[in-house]
């Protein structure tokens, strides 16, 4: 396996070249996105795909870990999110340059994009504005009930969950309510809740769109990718009054923060998610995604020492049992 993985990067490098424009940190990330992307065409693509699963779960899991210490020094969530973004924006455009993918969309499909470009910029600035009220492991994981909602949204479409999906659905439930309740008593601020739940919704009609959407289905993954996080560049610099409300980055420990917001927690794990659906499928990968609220929870408590009480204990476990459970009865991906 390490011999064959070396083989990929010297094809890989010996077909690109060098990438002189771009700082060696980038330089990597984008190798290292190549050599994925051309494992995925061999015979041994599965074992790559559970891998780039649990990099995508894992770095999916450390949005916390980079957003934090940046708004705690101050810097509002809708300056923070668009350098976030401009930066991912520029990587995967660099990436798709060099690897040859997609860039060109019909004009209905832009129109497509716009909307689900807002949905998935609406769900970021709800869940870091939800950091300020809450712990960021408790608020990751409540988030992590979004394919209930999904669940729950279909029925409109005359799709109606089965007996096991509803208990999920009160699992889940249940498990938001334990991870809401204080180790002393009392409830946590309502209105990070409120955030969480908004977030949440966001990326479900997110999902559903994109996936009742013929338009978008035919469009790759990395194609759409790249266009939510572009179109939400765009949004966040009208949030910000054309650049005017912009502010910038404290310091250069908060430029490093913001850096590896751009490019862990979103340029690789979306590539990595891309990449595992592709090689062992959705269902799979969406398994593999539960190490998301995991990793939140395990750098809430041990790097931002947050309390883990038994009640967040036995939400987490309900909301994994939850997740788990529908996605594992589910006769189809």
């Amino acid at each position: 396996m390490i011999a064959q993985s070396y083989n990929y990067k010297r094809d890989y490098q010996a077909k690109q070249g060098k990438i002189g424009l771009f700082p060696k940190a980038a330089k990597q990330i984008l190798i290292f996105a190549g050599v994925l992307s051309l494992a995925m065409d061999k015979k041994n693509s599965l074992h790559w795909g559970y891998l780039a699963g649990i990099i995508s779960g894992i770095t999916y899991g450390m949005n916390p870990l980079f957003g934090v210490p940046v708004i705690n020094k101050g810097l509002d969530v809708n300056s923070l999110l668009f350098y976030r973004y401009g930066l991912a924006t520029l990587l995967m455009l660099a990436f798709m340059l060099v690897a040859k993918k997609q860039i060109r969309i019909t004009r209905k499909q832009f129109g497509l994009m716009a909307i689900l470009g807002i949905l998935f910029t609406g769900c970021s600035i709800t869940l870091f504005e939800a950091y300020k009220y809450i712990p960021s492991g408790v608020a990751t994981s409540i988030l992590y009930v979004y394919p209930i909602m999904v669940a729950l949204i279909m029925m409109l479409f005359g799709q109606f969950p089965s007996w096991r999906t509803w208990i999920s659905i009160f699992a889940g439930v249940a498990g938001a309510v334990l991870l809401s309740v204080k180790g002393e008593g009392g409830f946590i601020d309502w209105k990070g809740i409120v955030l969480v739940v908004a977030s949440g919704l966001c990326y479900t009609l997110f999902i559903v769109i994109a996936n009742q959407s013929k338009q978008i289905k035919a469009l790759p993954s990395l194609t759409l990718t790249f266009y939510c996080f572009f179109i939400g560049s765009i949004m966040l610099f009208c949030l910000s009054g054309f650049g005017v409300k912009l502010n910038p980055v404290p310091d250069a420990i908060s430029w490093l923060n913001v850096l590896g917001l751009a490019v862990l927690p979103t340029a690789v794990a979306t590539i990595t998610l891309a990449a595992s659906t592709k090689a062992v499928g959705a269902t799979k990968t969406s398994v593999l995604g539960i190490l998301e609220p995991l990793t939140a929870i395990f750098i809430g408590t041990f790097v931002f020492h947050e309390a883990f009480t038994v009640n967040v204990a036995l939400g987490v476990v309900l909301i994994l049992f939850a997740i788990l459970f529908m996605i594992l009865t589910e006769k189809k991906a």
